[in-house]
């Protein structure tokens, strides 16, 4: 009997001890922060959360602090100085922590997701030291300004390909989604690209933001488009379809206005006549705006209003106007059907067939090729 009682005490012991231990463990399990001040005139340092409530305090000792407790996952956490308003931001897990605030500046040591995040900051101060590098180089000119802004392209995509690879491989934790809440310059399809990811996908809250972010920038490039959209509906002019006709030409040859069109984007209907006098003074006028845009995909063509083709095909030598297109409409046919009452007459068309401009001026004709050509 005594022997019993002997050996359920020691059972009692031991499991008494036992879960003294696992007290023990659960404790050590939590967080530590050793923290370090540079100088203070204050006498606390508190810790605050995501929302920057004050979560916990501690009185510094010899421009010395400590934090202890335990969170169920990482969290976004900040350390302000008494007194102070900056707001040092460390991520919090179930470890141990080395921090030394200097001022405005923290250096932090420990922490899985900690460690990841500075080694992140390190990556990305180094391509913005690289483009301060080219900046100086620019500036004193040891780099022309085209290979200036190719490298500092070549950066941005770099600083893209970097913050897009971060949220991705830390998809699961609060890494991807504390860096997506600054602003990254992510356009709508890098965005669309990233939410894609199986891992992101996983991620409710990550996807979440992505997904809102998406929408708001969605919402934008639709007004952005309709506007644009109706910007040009109100320049674009509505333009008349040409009459189509057709007629014999120097040869007796069927011309058709039709024909001349293709293959040309700018076509000048020119109503003339050989004993027309304003007509010929504006030929050589004529003739130089022919000569400088006919590679271009500009031609002419003709209605002449002779009675006599011998005179009407004199006047087209005379005036060096073969190389263009020449219809003979001695009974008025086609001009009539323009509703033409007096000569010289111009009809500038496009590659559609439709009327650019009807009575053209010769200025105004020089004009409109200077802009569609």
């Amino acid at each position: 009997m005594r022997k019993l009682v002997i050996f359920l005490s020691l059972v009692f012991i031991t499991l008494t001890s036992c879960k003294t231990d696992v007290k023990k463990e659960v404790i050590k399990s939590g967080f530590s922060v050793n923290g370090t001040l540079s100088t203070t005139n204050s006498s606390l340092v508190y810790l605050l959360n995501d929302l920057n409530v004050k979560i916990d305090s501690s009185k510094i000792n010899k421009n010395s602090f400590t934090f202890n407790g335990f969170v169920d996952s990482a969290k976004d956490y900040k350390i302000q100085v008494q007194n102070q308003t900056k707001k040092h931001p460390i991520i919090i897990e179930n470890s141990k922590y080395s921090v030394f605030v200097d001022k405005n500046d923290i250096t932090i040591i420990g922490g899985l997701l900690n460690t990841k995040q500075q080694k992140f900051n390190s990556l990305k101060k180094e391509l913005s030291f690289k483009k301060l590098a080219l900046l100086d180089s620019f500036m004193v000119k040891k780099i022309t300004s085209k290979d200036f802004r190719k490298s500092i392209e070549e950066i941005n995509s770099e600083l893209k390909i970097l913050n897009s690879d971060y949220i991705i491989a830390n998809a699961n934790n609060l890494l991807s989604s504390t860096l997506f809440l600054t602003p990254q310059n992510f356009d709508l399809e890098e965005l669309k690209s990233i939410v894609s990811n199986t891992e992101v996908a996983k991620s409710t809250i990550l996807k979440t933001l992505l997904d809102k972010e998406i929408t708001r920038q969605q919402q934008i490039f639709d007004a952005e488009l309709a506007e644009k959209n109706k910007i040009v509906a109100a320049k674009k002019v509505y333009r008349k379809p040409a009459i189509m006709f057709s007629g014999d030409g120097l040869n007796r040859e069927l011309i058709s206005l039709e024909s001349i069109i293709k293959g040309n984007k700018i076509v000048l209907i020119d109503f003339w006549a050989s004993w027309c006098g304003p007509c010929r003074m504006v030929t050589p006028r004529v003739r130089e705006i022919y000569n400088k845009y006919k590679n271009k995909g500009f031609t002419i063509l003709t209605v002449s209003e002779d009675k006599n083709r011998e005179t009407w095909k004199s006047g087209i030598e005379q005036d060096n106007m073969l190389s263009w297109h020449h219809i003979f409409d001695d009974y008025g046919r086609i001009s009539s059907m323009y509703g033409i009452k007096s000569i010289p007459y111009m009809v500038l068309i496009d590659g559609n067939g439709r009327i650019i401009k009807e009575k053209i001026s010769v200025s105004e004709l020089e004009y409109q090729l200077q802009k569609l050509l």
